[in-house]
């Protein structure tokens, strides 16, 4: 089965959470099916929010980009997501 690379977007609730700490918190969290690259770029967003812009590798399989998309917005640092690039491996 081959593999998905898909770039998000990530923003943060309050510009009180760095980068690093957005980063921390997915990265702690999210599921052993889905690889977050090494070192997501930081983006600066607006009134002083600063998101990061995360690289995930998933499993090209029906369901595994909703489950990735619900995880990252069910956190509680997360305010929203936007997909910004989609290829196949």
């Amino acid at each position: 089965m081959g593999e998905v690379l898909l770039v998000y977007e990530i923003r943060p609730e309050t510009p009180e959470t760095t980068p690093k700490e957005l980063e921390k918190k997915v990265r702690d969290n999210l599921s052993p099916r889905f690889k977050m690259q090494n070192d997501p770029e930081e983006k600066p967003l607006f009134f002083g929010l600063i998101g990061i812009v995360g690289q995930f590798i998933i499993p090209e399989e029906d369901g595994a980009q909703d489950e990735l998309e619900d995880f990252l917005n069910s956190l509680e640092v997360v305010s929203s997501i936007q997909m910004t690039f989609v290829t196949r491996l």
